[in-house]
């Protein structure tokens, strides 16, 4: 996922809270507020899954074959692989970026 939803669900958090904060002063119901507050942090702190990293953090992390461009970022993607662990990671190779398409 892009970080491009973040802006739209900031947005959508803060007419949850304006919306729960009327609603809360006048006629109590907390549900929209929380919400809101839930919608903000989550917002705030969620990180993109499945990002490719820039590289790999183990020692014993190799880098395979397998390449592909990354729909999301439109970069060159090389698998890593840790033969001891049976880990993979996918690390975006910078030099190769790609313009990204709309």
């Amino acid at each position: 996922m892009s970080g491009e939803w973040r802006p739209w669900a900031m947005m959508a958090a803060v007419l949850l809270l304006v919306a729960g904060a009327a609603l809360w002063f006048t006629i109590h119901n907390p549900v929209f507020l929380i919400i809101g507050v839930l919608a903000l942090i989550t917002s705030l702190v969620e990180r993109t899954y499945g990002a490719p990293s820039r590289r790999p953090v183990s020692g014993n992390l190799r880098p395979t074959d397998e390449r592909f461009v990354d729909p999301e970022t439109g970069q060159l993607t090389t698998v890593w692989f840790d033969p001891a662990t049976g880990e993979r990671r996918y690390v975006a190779d910078e030099e190769t970026a790609q313009p990204r398409r709309n």
